[in-house]
């Protein structure tokens, strides 16, 4: 049967032989399908059912894992024979059982300490605490346990790139392949070229797929002339809102304009209509949670907000906002990620801010970095003037609806394969 994998991915499948095996590199590069692709065949071979699967959360392994291999035209040949059971987290795979485990933090390190892995298939493995990974090497202690990964790229001392570059010296345990965005021909090319347009550690990892430090200017590419306008560059289909709540530091709440347009083909676009901030330090006074309450009812009243975003720590003033007649969400509160989407969001000409906001410009224009954080391995701005950017994070990240997201791009790799290899993809 003539599967559609690209070169790259057959390169993996027919390499990755060692104890652990690493497909890295650049977003959309057909990564976690070779090293999944891998994986299941391993698994048809292999004399035990001591089979795991590791993700950052249930959900994850089932969106980036599960259903590729239950959909997928690349997993035709082993998909007849699997039977997924969600509510135990279970793959069927002929008469063996595939079992998946959450890897959110640490405490994961108690779920797999004592067992024996004779396979493992990890997803987003730079996302696992050291522990985790330490653990995970523990237990594949059968002459045939084998692992298989796929990550994108991050700080250059992280374990897994000490991994690798032992395999490149000849360390025999290890196996890697280093993907491009170039590498999968399924791609559209004007994703590629929307990441190509990338700047900073974000077209390094992205685009290159080079581990690299996360340093200098976060929004190095900000031009007020083209970001900062004057006046909103559509009419908002509706607003929504990012809370950051400080107490002994500033407080911020920004209102932001959405227009999906879904009605002209135009695209979707975005932009800070307009803020709420108070500096406890520059004004002398702190304000109590109904204070705040109180004023950012009044603020977000001419806007009918649809969703009002805040970090899901604020409980005090969650309630505050609930007696106020508002239902604030928890924002997702993925530092890295959001700040990787609003950045994506503002260099694409998705995102623009009005120039009343004179905070929220401020802190694009001096959002860098934390040159600490990095030397610890860690992707985190700088703490010091970010609470617009955090509630700016809060709404863009989690308000990131179909039209912002990844589900366009899939649709059009389904249309690229069924035009190539007939209705059923295959």
């Amino acid at each position: 049967m003539n599967l559609p994998l690209a070169p790259k991915q057959i390169e993996f499948i027919l390499n990755s032989t060692a104890k652990w095996n690493f497909a890295h590199g650049s977003v959309r590069s057909g990564k976690t399908n070779a090293s999944t692709f891998r994986f299941m065949q391993a698994v048809n071979s292999c004399p035990d059912d001591n089979i795991w699967i590791g993700g950052k959360s249930s959900t994850t392994i089932f969106d980036n894992v599960i259903s590729l291999i239950l959909n997928s035209p690349q997993f035709s040949i082993f998909r007849p024979f699997c039977t997924w059971a969600p509510g135990r987290g279970i793959l069927h795979f002929k008469d063996k059982e595939i079992k998946t485990v959450g890897i959110k933090d640490r405490s994961a390190t108690g779920h797999i300490q004592g067992k024996t892995m004779s396979l493992f298939l990890g997803d987003e493995m730079t996302l696992y605490p050291l522990e985790v990974l330490l653990m995970l090497d523990s237990r594949l202690s059968c002459p045939w346990s084998m692992g298989f990964g796929s990550m994108n790229p991050t700080y250059p001392s992280h374990i897994i790139k000490q991994w690798i570059d032992s395999g490149i010296r000849g360390d025999k345990n290890y196996y890697s392949l280093h993907f491009t965005l170039d590498d999968n021909p399924f791609v559209p090319p004007d994703y590629k070229k929307r990441i190509a347009n990338s700047t900073g550690v974000f077209y390094r990892r992205n685009y290159l797929g080079e581990w690299c430090l996360a340093e200098g200017a976060i929004f190095d590419f900000f031009d007020s002339k083209f970001h900062v306008r004057k006046k909103a560059p559509r009419a908002a289909e509706y607003f929504i809102a990012g809370m950051d709540v400080g107490t002994s530091n500033a407080f911020a709440c920004v209102v932001i304009g959405v227009s999906t347009g879904r009605y002209d083909q135009s695209g979707p676009i975005l932009w800070v209509k307009d803020e709420y901030f108070w500096d406890r330090k520059a004004t002398g006074r702190a304000k109590t949670n109904l204070e705040y309450a109180n004023d950012v009812q009044e603020f977000l009243s001419p806007y009918g907000v649809k969703q009002l975003y805040i970090d899901p720590s604020a409980a005090a003033m969650k309630e505050e906002l609930r007696r106020k007649g508002f239902h604030p969400i928890d924002a997702n509160n993925d530092v890295y990620n959001g700040i990787t989407h609003m950045v994506s969001e503002m260099r694409d000409g998705n995102l623009y801010v009005l120039d009343r906001c004179t905070n929220t410009i401020r802190e694009i224009e001096s959002y860098v970095w934390d040159p600490k954080a990095s030397e610890r391995g860690e992707d985190n701005p700088l703490k010091q003037d970010d609470h617009c950017m955090d509630a700016l994070r809060y709404a863009v990240y989690s308000h990131r609806p179909a039209y912002f997201d990844d589900v366009a791009l899939q649709r059009q790799q389904r249309e690229y394969m069924q035009n190539r290899f007939g209705p059923r993809g295959f």
